[in-house]
C-alpha cells in the first residue's frame, strides 16, 4: 500500500509541474466564435420551431380525422347525403324535361311560322281577288248605269211628243193633220166600241 501511496504522491508532484499556456484571442478568433454560436442557436430554434409545428400538425389532423369520424356516424349528414343524391336526381330529370320542352317550343314555334306564312299568301290571293271583284263590281255597276240612263232617255222619248222646232214645223204639222190617221178607235151607233172580234 504503501507503494501505492508514493506513486500517488509522485504523480501529483508531476502535474502540479505541468504548465498550461492559453492562447491569447483576437477579434477575428472571437468573431468567429460569436458567430459559430448565432448557427448553432438559430439551428436549434428552427428544430424546435419545425418540432412545434410538427407536434401541432398531428394534432390537428387527429382532431380533424375526428371530426370526420363522428360527421359520418352522424345520421344528419346521412340525410344530408341522401337529399344532396336525391336533388342531384330531381336537377337531371328538370334538365331533360326543360330541353324536351324547350325542343317541343321551337317546333311549335316554326310550325306557327310556317302556318303564318301560309296565312299571309292567303291574304294575299285574298286581296288580289277582291281588287279583281271590285274592278269587276265598278265596271258591272257602269255599265248597268250607262243602260238604265239609256233605257230612261228612250222612255222618255217615247212617251212625250215632238215639239216642232220652228214655226214652219208648226204649219206643217197643221197642215198635214187631215192626212193622219184617226188615233180613236171606231165606234158603233151607240157611241161604244164595235166587237170586231169574230
Amino acid at each position: 500500500m504503501n507503494t501505492l501511496l508514493s506513486s500517488a504522491i509522485g504523480l501529483l508532484q508531476l502535474q502540479a509541474d505541468t504548465v498550461v499556456m492559453v492562447a491569447a484571442r483576437d477579434g477575428y478568433d472571437l468573431m468567429v466564435a460569436v458567430a459559430a454560436g448565432l448557427i448553432a442557436a438559430t439551428f436549434l430554434a428552427v428544430l424546435l420551431g419545425l418540432l412545434y409545428l410538427f407536434v401541432q400538425a398531428r394534432t390537428a389532423v387527429r382532431s380533424v380525422e375526428r371530426i370526420r369520424r363522428s360527421l359520418l356516424e352522424d345520421p344528419a349528414v346521412e340525410s344530408l347525403r341522401t337529399t344532396a343524391a336525391n336533388v342531384e336526381g330531381i336537377s337531371s330529370v328538370v334538365r331533360e324535361e326543360v330541353t324536351e320542352l324547350t325542343r317541343s317550343l321551337g317546333a311549335v314555334s316554326e310550325r306557327v311560322q310556317q302556318a303564318s306564312d301560309r296565312m299571309e299568301e292567303r291574304i294575299e290571293e285574298f286581296n288580289a281577288l277582291m281588287e279583281v271583284v271590285q274592278s269587276e263590281a265598278e265596271g258591272v255597276f257602269l255599265d248597268t248605269a250607262s243602260t238604265a240612263r239609256g233605257v230612261r232617255s228612250g222612255v222618255n222619248r217615247l212617251g212625250t211628243p215632238r215639239r216642232p222646232h220652228s214655226d214652219r214645223d208648226v204649219a206643217d204639222d197643221r197642215g198635214h193633220a187631215g192626212d193622219r190617221p184617226d188615233p180613236s178607235p171606231p165606234h158603233g151607233d151607240s157611241g161604244t166600241p164595235t166587237d170586231t172580234m169574230p
